[in-house]
């Protein structure tokens, strides 16, 4: 029964981020290296994440947050110089999301799969990697708006979403909540700008 759930897990982790790369706009690209740009980032981010806190003092969660903003932004602008938008956004999100599952979630589905029991937390977390992917593509969005525009808009935007997220439980319920609503009020501020 554990291979079962082991299976179930890693297909609620790994399946949205591969039929999204496979039926999206960014598989018309070949972006595989920006995906693996992404991934890279991610990495980069983490280990700086972990110098500034050996070094440093203990971070709260606002300034973790802050940090990963400040390596997603890196990773679009600088990596990826001449791409299109949609292409550039979903991409970064793509390859942070896909490496931020395999650090945190893959691991755990697989020294948990070998005891004798499996936990219901792990379907929850499975379904926790799909609201990320939702949260990351909305994040990366909000960053390149705000590279764009250069407005002080999108930068108190940014900042309120960095706090809401950093203020929520980690239960589901909630997190979906605010992830869904933040993605569309922020889609809605972003289309009455454009217009």
């Amino acid at each position: 029964m554990t291979l079962y759930h082991f299976v179930n897990c890693v297909l609620l982790t790994f399946g949205p981020p591969v039929i999204l790369y496979r039926f999206s706009v960014i598989s018309e690209y070949g972006t595989l290296m920006r995906v693996v740009t992404g991934a890279l980032a991610y990495i980069l981010t983490q280990i700086s994440k972990m110098l500034i806190i050996a070094g440093l003092v203990n971070l709260t969660e606002f300034w973790e947050h802050l940090i990963d903003c400040i390596g997603l932004y890196y990773s679009m602008v600088y990596y990826q110089k001449a791409s299109v938008a949609s292409v550039k956004i979903l991409s970064t999100a793509l390859g942070w999301t896909v490496t931020e599952s395999i650090f945190t979630r893959l691991v755990n589905f697989y020294l948990n799969a070998r005891s004798l029991q499996f936990d219901w937390h792990h379907l929850i977390d499975a379904c926790g990697a799909n609201i990320d992917l939702v949260q990351n593509i909305c994040l990366c969005s909000l960053l390149w708006y705000w590279n764009r525009k250069s407005n002080k808009l999108y930068m108190a935007m940014i900042v309120g979403y960095i706090l809401a997220i950093s203020f929520i439980e980690f239960n589901i319920i909630y997190r979906t909540g605010m992830v869904m609503a933040f993605s569309l009020a922020s889609m809605a501020i972003l289309n009455l700008n454009e217009k």
